[in-house]
């Protein structure tokens, strides 16, 4: 066989050459195609992906829990009527949604130009990044209720929540008003006002008790929490807590709903868990200084 191959390279050198050499040209380009045409550009569209979370993950969680505390607080204390009698509450709870709202509206806007969904983690992080708005502006929790004008009437409207963050980013469209801003812009611009008129007639609802409303808000700051527990998953950033208030739920179908959405999040850690956690939150925060 050796030697068959040698005489055949001597006799026809021209062509073993003229062979090889496309031969190598095909292999090549195909290795070329696969890994800049089809690997780089995936791989390099997860790598942008988890850089962009990772950018905004502390912004985000934290006004994330901002918002989750107070609407578990304006949930426990509704009878209060803290809302309607107090203008420092009212601004203050309608500012905990246009930081986080703002926030949202910068990420959403960098992440136009990426298939962050090509991803498991970016598949992931969609879901509990949509999470509130399922629970504000649609009909997923509600689909055993017949009454289908009451859930539609205590919704949310999606495309309102996107202006109410648009018109909330500060100067540069790169991040929130301060409250100060806030506060100031809520009582000037008649514009802004008109934004946030939904919201406003969506808690004062809440207040005065009506079921479909409080069903929303639980669940809205249920997936809060799950958004924050998945992107902050040691509570190096915000203390980590299980969900709260879905007992306060006029209708347990919703409150099921959400337990079986999020079972992690109702069940207590043990001792091992939570002496692992402090250790991650220890190393995490000795990281931190050391830079």
């Amino acid at each position: 066989m050796g030697d068959w191959l040698t005489r055949s390279f001597q006799q026809y050198t021209v062509i073993w050459i003229v062979v090889s050499s496309l031969v190598g040209g095909v292999i090549g380009s195909g290795v070329k195609f696969v890994f800049e045409d089809l690997l780089r550009p995936v791989f390099g569209a997860r790598r942008e992906t988890r850089v962009t979370i990772r950018k905004y993950t502390t912004p985000l969680v934290r006004s994330a829990e901002s918002l989750e505390r107070r609407i578990n607080n304006f949930v426990r204390n509704r009878t209060e009527d803290w809302y309607a009698s107090s203008d420092y509450y009212r601004l203050s709870t309608l500012y905990c949604f246009a930081d986080y709202l703002a926030w949202v509206r910068v990420i959403e806007e960098e992440f136009g130009f990426l298939p962050y969904e090509s991803s498991r983690y970016g598949r992931r992080f969609n879901q509990r990044f949509r999470g509130p708005f399922k629970a504000l502006s649609s009909f997923s929790y509600f689909h055993w209720s017949h009454d289908t004008a009451a859930v539609d009437s205590s919704q949310l409207p999606r495309l309102i929540l996107t202006a109410m963050g648009e018109v909330a980013l500060d100067a540069e469209g790169t991040a929130p008003m301060r409250f100060s801003q806030f506060a100031l812009a809520h009582e000037r611009d008649a514009q802004l006002r008109r934004w946030y008129a939904d919201l406003d007639a969506f808690l004062r609802q809440a207040t005065e008790g009506k079921p479909y409303v409080i069903d929303r808000l639980i669940a809205a700051g249920a997936n809060l929490r799950a958004l924050i527990a998945f992107l902050d998953s040691t509570g190096s950033l915000v203390p980590e807590r299980r969900i709260s208030n879905i007992e306060l739920m006029p209708h347990p179908e919703v409150a099921t709903r959400v337990r079986a959405d999020f079972p992690e999040l109702f069940v207590k850690r043990n001792f091992f868990q939570q002496v692992v956690s402090h250790a991650v939150r220890r190393s995490g925060s000795a990281g931190q200084l050391g830079r």
